[in-house]
């Protein structure tokens, strides 16, 4: 059975450094997703491990894209999640401002299975720059992987 695990980063180099010790363990790297609040932090973490270009979401690129990333900066805009890897098209765009209920992060991390209780905790991680790995991988390989985000630092959940 296919299960989904998650591990909260304080820092780009903890996300980093757990992903090629996935990519060592022989988990291949277009399986990782990451998600985060900074797009160079993905974009750079993308760089560093191979695990495919960020997504922004819809409407960030151009003129619209531009027009986005100034109202965002004025907080006239709530922030929006970045990502990248095989999720990163149901992550990416969500807004990261709690009231918004129809189109936020929490919902989209519903949407990719994960219960809505932990779906709140993960959202307000990301919104405290925090970086969230993620993968769908085989049961038998949950206490493996678990055991290399503790290594290099994971966050639990409830720490928030």
């Amino acid at each position: 059975m296919t299960v989904l695990i998650l591990g909260i980063f304080g820092h780009r180099s903890d996300a980093t450094l757990a992903i090629k010790a996935l990519q060592g363990s022989g988990i291949n790297p277009k399986k990782i997703t990451v998600l985060a609040k900074q797009k160079n932090i993905v974009e750079q973490i993308s760089k560093d491990s191979g695990i495919g270009k960020p997504e922004v979401g819809i409407g960030n690129g151009g003129l619209f894209g531009t027009a986005k990333e100034i109202a965002v900066g004025l907080n006239m805009l709530p922030d929006t999640a970045v990502a990248a890897g095989p999720a990163a098209h149901k992550l990416a765009g969500a807004s990261l401002d709690e009231d918004t209920a129809l189109d936020g992060l929490t919902v989209s991390l519903m949407g990719v299975g994960i219960p809505q209780r932990d779906a709140e905790g993960y959202a307000r991680h990301v919104n405290k720059e925090h970086i969230i790995v993620m993968l769908a991988l085989e049961q038998e390989k949950i206490k493996r992987v678990s055991s290399l985000f503790n290594k290099h630092h994971a966050v639990p959940l409830e720490s928030m």
